[in-house]
């Protein structure tokens, strides 16, 4: 297997130099071909080169690095992502972005051979979403910080206009997904139910015929939230909740 080809994202020059001399020993599984000191600047060089793995500093000057690696994870899922960062709390936002790994500053080299172990694992250079772990949680946002929700407890996902919101008991918070990636991530307890709803069925409180032959669900949230089912979708319904 060539090795992969590696972009590190750093805004300071001792940092990507002192990744360079750590990766060095490494070169047979990871090849570094690029570097970039900004945001704007790595984004060019992904569009101009397949990268396999980004070393993604967490904090630069202007766009954060982990704004990028979300963005990655929505867009360009086949690319590796590791960050580096000084600051321990950035790493639940990591596993959001689904980062094969967290590196804390100063790294040391036991700790970049344990990284380059989980690269080398990590099987075919383009990985499928098959070989991704289960969505567990979905990235949303509140107030400029990242709030991992639980599959588990989410209630419904609703598109409103451009924007889509995750639903809780507790509360409602927007994620960048869309509606379409999250009925293709979430398990089998979610169904689409209209163009712009998905429901998690164990929190359907009710079921009622609505007008056309349409139906409208009742959920478990604090609002009682009241979902419709689109003419498409009501077969579907009808089969999971046995109704004739």
């Amino acid at each position: 297997m060539p090795p992969l080809k590696a972009l590190i994202v750093e805004d300071e020059a001792p940092a990507r130099m002192e990744l360079r001399y750590l990766l060095e020993p490494h070169r047979d599984v990871i090849q570094i071909v690029g570097e970039a000191t900004s945001v704007p600047e790595a984004r060019a060089l992904l569009q101009a080169i397949d990268y396999d793995v980004v070393f993604l500093d967490v904090s630069m000057p202007g766009e954060s690095g982990m704004h990028l690696g979300l963005e990655l994870k929505a867009t360009r899922p086949e690319i590796k992502i590791v960050f580096v960062s000084a600051y321990e709390e950035h790493a639940l936002d990591a596993f959001s972005a689904y980062a094969v790994d967290y590196l804390l500053k100063p790294v040391s080299p036991a700790r970049i051979e344990d990284t380059v172990r989980r690269l080398a694992a990590s099987g075919d250079l383009v990985a499928s979403e098959e070989a991704r772990p289960p969505l567990e949680w979905v990235p949303c946002e509140q107030n400029d910080h990242t709030i991992p929700v639980p599959v588990g407890d989410i209630v419904y996902v609703a598109a409103e206009k451009d924007r889509i919101f995750v639903a809780t008991k507790e509360g409602r918070y927007e994620t960048r997904f869309t509606l379409n990636e999250l009925e293709a991530k979430l398990p089998s307890a979610f169904i689409r139910t209209h163009r712009s709803f998905i429901v998690n069925t164990r929190f359907v409180r009710a079921i009622m015929p609505h007008f056309h032959g349409t139906y409208i669900l009742k959920m478990k949230d604090k609002a009682q939230t009241e979902v419709l089912v689109s003419r498409a979708n009501v077969k579907k319904v009808k089969e999971i909740f046995h109704l004739s």
